[in-house]
């Protein structure tokens, strides 16, 4: 009769990954070395010293196993507690000065629109972009160079045949270039909060009617109290 030494199995489960399908539980455990104890060789019977290392090891592995389950749940505790902390810390947001990335914007009654972006150096050249909520090119316009850092430029809410556009979400890209090489910016805009919503997918802050991850948010300040 072969019979299989019960270090295979007990170093199976110390290599196989926590979690996984094929673990040996400790009642499989159990029932195997039963089973095995039942069919051993009268002849050639297991050492009982090492029958006591086999079952020290497998003690060992549970603990481990238990260890690693206990820090899963801490974590997920902790997890619990920081999206807790988070949402409760964006509920105060709301009527707060907000700068936030984005590269959307809204159109509303005609208004003229203000395109804030930082370029990381001066350009020479600088070509904005204007897209409406179906990719649609609606404006191309070319602005002079500026300076490296904050800019503004104002899109008076018109096609380029100068037509005014209809209310709604339009996106924008920046082109800068120096000396023919591209500069980097990025686009950003500063309005009050308007409203904080928590979905699936996160928390968003409504500016200017702009939905913002949370994560885009730049600066937060007090608005100024009118006189």
């Amino acid at each position: 009769m072969n019979i299989h030494s019960i270090n295979a199995n007990t170093s199976m489960v110390n290599n196989q990954r926590t979690g996984s399908k094929n673990e040996l539980g400790q009642q499989q455990f159990l029932q195997l070395l039963v089973a095995q104890m039942r069919n051993q060789d009268p002849i050639n019977p297991l050492d009982g010293a090492e029958f006591a290392s086999q079952l020290a090891q497998f003690n060992s592995v549970e603990q481990l196993i238990s260890v690693n389950q206990g820090l899963k749940s801490l974590q997920e505790s902790q997890d619990l507690m920081s999206a807790s902390l988070n949402n409760s810390m964006a509920a105060t947001l709301t009527g707060k000065q907000a700068k936030v990335m984005t590269n959307e914007i809204h159109l509303s009654d005609g208004e003229p629109v203000h395109l804030k972006f930082e370029l990381q150096t001066g350009a020479d050249e600088i070509e904005v972009i204007i897209r409406n909520a179906s990719g649609s090119e609606v404006r191309r316009e070319t602005i002079p160079g500026m300076p490296s850092g904050e800019n503004e430029w104002s899109w008076d809410g018109k096609n380029d045949a100068g037509a005014t556009l209809f209310d709604g979400t339009y996106t924008v890209e920046l082109k800068a270039k120096s000396s023919g090489s591209p500069v980097s910016s990025m686009m950003f805009l500063e309005g009050v909060v308007e409203k904080v919503r928590f979905t699936g997918d996160g928390v968003f802050l409504s500016v200017n009617n702009i939905q913002v991850p949370i994560g885009d948010v730049q600066e937060i300040r007090n608005t100024p109290k009118e006189i």
